[in-house]
């Protein structure tokens, strides 16, 4: 995403620049409470009532999962341009404490070629093909600091939640709604970015995230969520797609999703190798970022 006059450039697909490029095309995708009832069912989604606001940004948080963890097989794919790669891997989320997100070689299919992992205070990107890893908090990469990337951002797009950056909750009276025939519209600006949330009307079901640059009208992020199946009795998608917009570049990451649990028994927090070097995070970063 471009940014007061920056852009990204991204890393290549081939060679051992495979496993530190999925990482950080993956990072760098990241840029960057109400007062009345609504009905509900036993077994599915809310359902909001008379729509006002307040109403339905509480519809939207009574929506979210109610599960702590969540993990799952999936299939990443990177496109840029004419270029595309594949390769599977685990997601493992555990809310307000980490995302997890395990790479394995697209070859052989089985070696973990990187993770990346994502705490309230703390990156850590760990490069298994080159011996090397980042483990920096977010303040300390000048990139996400100017982008407003923190934990709670990375755990909304995840989580598939609308969010509202510097806060744990959003509020309604900081958005401005549009109520269409299908679907509602919420936005929210800050002095940097502009964050777009598209739902549909009749469930409050968030599809789309996506943030733009008022500075440069041809840059844009948006995560889209499709292939809503059952989960923690509501729907969550199996496919998310994370796609940028630079000019006349564009790149695109998807994740499917599969055996989707609520699984606890694993190991949350991974240790930095002590035989790997730690890379310079911000030299890393400015490689991709001019």
């Amino acid at each position: 995403m471009k940014n007061k006059g920056n852009h990204i450039l991204l890393p290549s697909l081939t060679g051992k620049g495979l496993g530190v490029g999925l990482l950080l095309l993956f990072l760098l995708a990241a840029c960057g409470t109400q007062k009345k009832a609504v009905s509900t069912t036993p077994s599915g989604p809310i359902v909001p009532a008379a729509f006002t606001a307040d109403n339905y940004m509480k519809t939207m948080l009574a929506n979210r999962l109610s599960v702590k963890n969540l993990t799952a097989k999936v299939k990443v794919c990177v496109t840029m341009g004419d270029r595309s790669i594949s390769t599977n891997g685990t997601l493992r989320m555990r809310r307000d404490d980490v995302i997890q997100i395990s790479l394995v070689d697209p070859l052989v299919g089985i070696a973990e070629v990187g993770r990346m992992e994502f705490t309230p205070t703390n990156v850590l990107i760990i490069d298994r093909f080159n011996k090397q890893y980042i483990d920096v908090p977010y303040a300390e990469v000048s990139f996400l600091k100017r982008a407003n990337v923190d934990f709670n951002t990375l755990q909304s797009l995840f989580w598939n939640e609308v969010f509202e950056p510097g806060k744990s909750t959003p509020s309604a009276d900081d958005f401005m709604f549009t109520h269409q025939q299908t679907a509602v519209l919420m936005d929210y600006n800050d002095r940097v970015l502009n964050y777009h949330f598209k739902t549909t009307a009749a469930t409050a079901q968030l599809y789309q995230t996506a943030i733009t640059s008022p500075s440069d009208k041809t840059a844009r992020f948006a995560f889209d969520y499709e292939a809503f199946e059952d989960f923690d009795r509501r729907p969550f998608p199996r496919s998310m797609v994370m796609s940028f917009q630079m000019g006349n570049r564009s790149a695109s990451l998807s994740f499917e999703l599969s055996n989707v649990r609520s699984n606890s028994d694993w190991q949350a927090h991974t240790p930095a190798p002590s035989k790997y070097k730690k890379a310079d995070a911000e030299g890393i970063f400015r490689s991709l970022v001019k």
